[in-house]
């Protein structure tokens, strides 16, 4: 999953965009609203380059699921609310493979969660 976003992020950097598209395609529409915002294009790529660095740290194991849960989830709202095919299926996997590592580390949160003198 890591190596999925740093590949995804790269094509988000200054002067590349992520489909080709045209803009009269709901989906090219989409990525060529988003690609023209510039900065706000770069940091998701940024951010999703960080992101897969960070889900290939073993030291870090534990904060990547967290990090990179809202990202997984708002890819799979896009391809479903643009009615990508066959994409909402992979992006589904994504959002379970990301909920099912913050299960498997949800002992390591609660301490973030407990009151003090509880």
């Amino acid at each position: 999953m890591g190596l999925t976003f740093i590949t995804s992020g790269l094509r988000k950097m200054p002067g590349v965009k992520f489909t080709q598209l045209p803009v009269d395609n709901p989906v090219g529409l989409f990525f060529e609203g988003m690609y023209e915002t510039g900065f706000y294009w770069n940091f998701i790529g940024y951010f999703q380059i960080v992101a897969g660095i960070i889900l290939m740290t073993p030291w870090l194991k534990r904060l990547s699921p967290l990090l990179i849960f809202p990202v997984t989830l708002n890819i799979f709202l896009v391809s479903v609310s643009l009615n990508m095919k066959g994409t909402p299926l992979i992006t589904a996997m994504m959002v379970l493979a990301n909920l099912y590592l913050i299960l498997w580390h949800l002992r390591s949160y609660t301490p973030l969660f407990k009151l003090k003198g509880s």
